[in-house]
């Protein structure tokens, strides 16, 4: 039977619980949209549903255990819809051409975007491909040679990030974002396709940004170095709704 509190209200028995069971119960629900609905029961549990216990992690050296893994492809590949992602700084994280088609948000675990990288090697097409909505804070990107962010469907943010093609005679093969996603409603996705990109900078490539559908930039830093060359400019705000060419050259 639930107790009674000092006000004479019932409680329920799950709040006589500490926050370590509580914690480790809230694992078991689905992100989206268990751990949502539960957030919303008071304080305390939108709390418990934030805390970093029900993340995944990702690091080298780590223990592999269901919430710890070697590689960001091993996470996504675990996760469920509405997982969070941390990954740990330090390291460089090679991420050939992963394959992103659920709902997820990836976030750096260092200070700056710099202190977490990802590395996408020579003879892929991206470093990562999203095909479902999804966040990326605190990151940065590096692509040999191809494309940091390959979007094809869904709502991807891109904040606080710093996004790298690396110089290569092959330029024009290189864009730091590439979108192939039309701007018509995806019923897969629940909603229109779009990129938004806020407080991040890019770098180098033939254009920072390629894309067929909507883009939003939002104090965005753009640099491209070519020979003596050092050239940047920075974009308030700004909303591009058709087929769109973004250079970023002098």
């Amino acid at each position: 039977m639930p107790k009674r509190g000092c006000s004479g209200l019932q409680v329920s028995p799950m709040q006589l619980l500490d926050d370590a069971c509580l914690v480790r119960i809230l694992t078991f629900l689905t992100p989206l949209p268990d751990r949502f609905n539960a957030a919303r029961v008071c304080q305390r549990w939108q709390k418990l549903v934030s805390d970093k216990r029900m993340w995944l992690h990702v690091a080298p050296g780590l223990k592999s255990s269901p919430n710890q893994f070697l590689s960001l492809q091993d996470a996504v590949t675990s996760a469920r819809p509405g997982d969070t992602i941390l990954i740990a700084p330090g390291v460089t994280h090679v991420t050939p051409n992963i394959r992103i088609n659920k709902p997820l948000f990836l976030v750096g675990g260092g200070e700056t975007a710099d202190d977490t990288v990802l590395l996408c090697p020579r003879g892929f097409d991206s470093a990562l491909e999203f095909l479902a909505n999804g966040k990326l804070a605190n990151l940065k990107i590096t692509a040999e040679l191809g494309s940091c962010l390959l979007h094809r469907k869904g709502r991807l943010t891109v904040d606080n990030c710093a996004l790298q093609c690396v110089e290569h005679p092959l330029d024009h093969l290189s864009y730091p974002i590439m979108s192939t996603a039309d701007d018509q409603p995806c019923p897969i996705t629940n909603g229109s396709n779009e990129v938004s990109v806020i407080e991040t900078r890019i770098e180098g490539g033939i254009s920072c940004v390629n894309t067929t559908g909507k883009l939003k930039l939002q104090q965005v830093r753009v640099l491209c170095g070519k020979a003596a060359w050092t050239f940047w400019f920075q974009v308030a705000k700004h909303v591009k709704e058709e087929a769109s060419l973004v250079y970023c050259k002098a």
